[in-house]
């Protein structure tokens, strides 16, 4: 009998001592699924702190947002070869192409953005911009003098800003076919303020987008929260950082559902908020709606990561590490990123 319960004493040791960890940061994860559908949200601006404009503004201490349901939480440094504080236009674009030699000039267009690495793998590829300046969108390559016409060939690209007499127009409602290479521009944005949120758009444009396609990469790029900081505009930006709440909850909770979904949201150029000190001063702060100082941009920003592959995400490192980080080990599907070189 005593040998028995030895026997099956050792067995459960070696039962638990082989069993694989599946959670990560307290909620089940699967490592090392290969993501085959991409959904990457670019924030400009923001730091983990500014979630205090949500958390502080629920009924309960105890509601999250979804960037605290997010897997893994990383930094990543935001400098380049260049430029010490590089704006968001240019740290996004070294994200994007795993880069560090960005010079924020047409030269830069020359480098191999993910969309064309993927669209070559079939995958298809979608590009979401919030309202923003014009030299703020990924279109802008079209003022170069040089004919960069298919840096886009790839990908629809969608757009909340505003522009005379546009070629294609969309509707949150519509039941519109897009097609790859072209632009098109929200109706509701044509006279004025947009009447079609953010988070409605996204997902009215998502649901269309990812039909009939197994594999997809789809970008969310947001200029609206850092150009209403930077005007001292509290109350809109706390309402644009609700929206991308809301959308990045909505792709959380697709990629729940399956286990080769990437949802990945980064931020460059952040923005240091002066917030109040006491509770006094913060109801003050409330009431007024204005912030106290916007101060220098930070040297390091954040990476929110669920789905698959998140665990590469955790950590620091450089921003431009984050497009390899993506596909770190997906060799076996053919997705060769070695050729990325940042020293290049």
């Amino acid at each position: 009998m005593n040998k028995l319960v030895k026997y099956s004493f050792l067995i459960l040791l070696l039962l638990f001592g082989c069993a694989q960890v599946t959670s990560l940061n307290l909620k089940k994860h699967q490592f090392g699924k290969i993501p085959t559908k991409i959904v990457w949200i670019q924030v400009a601006g923001l730091s983990p702190e500014h979630l205090a404009l949500l958390k502080f503004s629920y009924p309960s201490r105890d509601r999250k947002s979804a960037f605290e349901d997010a897997l893994c939480v990383g930094s990543a440094w935001d400098y380049n070869l260049y430029d010490v504080r590089p704006d968001a236009y240019a740290g996004f674009l070294s994200q994007m192409t795993g880069k560090k030699n960005i010079k924020n000039s047409c030269s830069d267009y020359e480098l191999k953005p993910i969309w064309k690495y993927v669209a070559n793998k079939k995958y298809k590829v979608g590009i979401f911009e919030g309202e923003l300046k014009k030299e703020q969108s990924i279109s802008k390559h079209s003022q170069c003098k040089k004919d960069y016409s298919d840096y886009l060939n790839e990908t629809t690209l969608w757009s909340m800003n505003k522009v005379k007499k546009p070629k294609n127009l969309f509707h949150v409602n519509g039941k519109d076919n897009f097609k790859p290479g072209e632009i098109y521009y929200d109706k509701s944005c044509l006279n004025g303020a947009c009447f079609t949120s953010l988070s409605r758009n996204v997902e009215g444009t998502f649901n269309s987008f990812q039909k009939n396609t197994n594999n997809y990469l789809y970008i969310v790029r947001n200029f609206n929260y850092i150009n209403l900081l930077k005007s001292n505009k509290i109350s809109e930006a706390r309402s644009e950082l609700n929206e991308i709440n809301t959308t990045l909850a909505y792709f959380q909770k697709l990629a729940s559902k399956t286990t080769d979904m990437l949802v990945l949201l980064t931020s460059s150029e952040v923005k240091e908020l002066d917030f109040p000190k006491t509770g006094k001063e913060w109801t003050k702060f409330e009431k007024s709606s204005k912030l106290l100082g916007v101060k220098n941009t930070k040297l390091i920003s954040s990476v929110f990561a669920s789905g698959a592959r998140a665990e590469n995400f955790c950590g620091i490192y450089d921003q431009s590490q984050i497009l390899s980080r993506i596909f770190s080990g997906a060799k076996q599907q053919g997705l060769e990123f070695s050729i990325i070189n940042p020293f290049e």
